[in-house]
């Protein structure tokens, strides 16, 4: 058995494993000189790159290169004198041409043949606050008579249609244009106030049936029963150029639905007949109170 105090990394082991063995040639004798060519490897290649290290720090000591040396050139240049601002301005100056301007074509004024009242739109006031009868459906219903946003007397050379509108002096002019007053009247979608039309919007039947029809038709809310609810709701729409109700809203309520119910019921509405306004139908607004009271439910 081989010592264990046999130390492997000098030739003593050499001695014990080729003991008895031919050590001139061959293993033994390339063992025993593997320790020196590896010092002598290692000391070559340490040796090559302190070389390689001091010539490259000589190299850059004794043998820098300088830069180029650049030579800057200013050119000079003359410039021709400068413009004064004022001339400049003067040579934009540009003169307006003049645009005459065309006076507003005026609505053309017909005498009515018929007799023309004012129609008054239905308003919720107190009695010492009224100051104009609205007229009776007996008074619309009269051939002779037509709803106007003017009373005019019947003129026997007048016309039943109007060119423009009706008026005391007859007038050339077009179907759209200022009126006597200098207002603007061309826009065929504008929505006409309900008193400033010349022939005022009716239902079917007259307004005395229509209110009948809104009184037995109208649905109360439970609600508003049981609160004992009652007051005046006030609903506005317009009427459009075919009759049609649209865009009807609440502009008074007296809670608990009433409101509500009001709309629901005048969208079933049947179409009314539509406003005149220059010898064509026009979209009129309309406001209607409606009256509640529980006693009579």
């Amino acid at each position: 058995m081989l010592n264990s105090k046999l130390n492997i990394y000098k030739s003593e082991w050499l001695e014990v494993v080729f003991a008895g063995r031919n050590q001139s040639y061959g293993a033994f004798e390339l063992r025993n000189l593997s320790n020196k060519a590896t010092n002598r490897s290692v000391l070559i290649v340490l040796s090559a790159v302190v070389l390689i290290v001091l010539s490259s720090s000589i190299y850059k000591t004794y043998f820098k290169s300088e830069a180029p040396i650049i030579e800057e050139r200013i050119t000079v240049v003359d410039l021709p004198p400068q413009v004064e601002q004022k001339e400049k301005e003067e040579d934009k100056i540009v003169e307006p041409i003049p645009i005459e301007k065309e006076a507003p074509q005026q609505v053309a004024i017909d005498l009515p043949k018929e007799e023309v009242i004012r129609f008054v739109e239905p308003k919720v006031a107190p009695q010492s606050m009224v100051k104009e009868d609205v007229l009776t459906q007996d008074e619309l219903n009269k051939t002779n008579k037509l709803a106007g946003r003017l009373s005019l007397k019947a003129n026997t050379n007048g016309t039943s249609i109007a060119r423009g509108e009706f008026g005391t002096v007859k007038r050339d002019g077009g179907i759209t244009g200022t009126n006597q007053d200098g207002a603007l009247h061309g826009d065929p979608d504008a929505i006409v106030g309900f008193e400033h039309i010349e022939i005022q919007p009716r239902p079917q039947g007259g307004m005395e049936a229509f209110m009948k029809w809104v009184g037995e038709n109208y649905q109360y809310p439970e609600a508003a029963l049981q609160q004992g609810v009652s007051g005046i709701v006030e609903v506005s729409f317009v009427i459009e150029k075919d009759g049609t109700l649209t865009d009807i809203h609440v502009k008074r309520d007296v809670s608990h639905g009433t409101g509500k119910a009001a709309v629901e019921l005048l969208v079933k509405a049947k179409k009314w007949k539509p406003g005149v306004q220059n010898g064509r139908p026009v979209r009129v607004a309309y406001t209607l109170p409606i009256r509640l009271n529980t006693v009579s439910q």
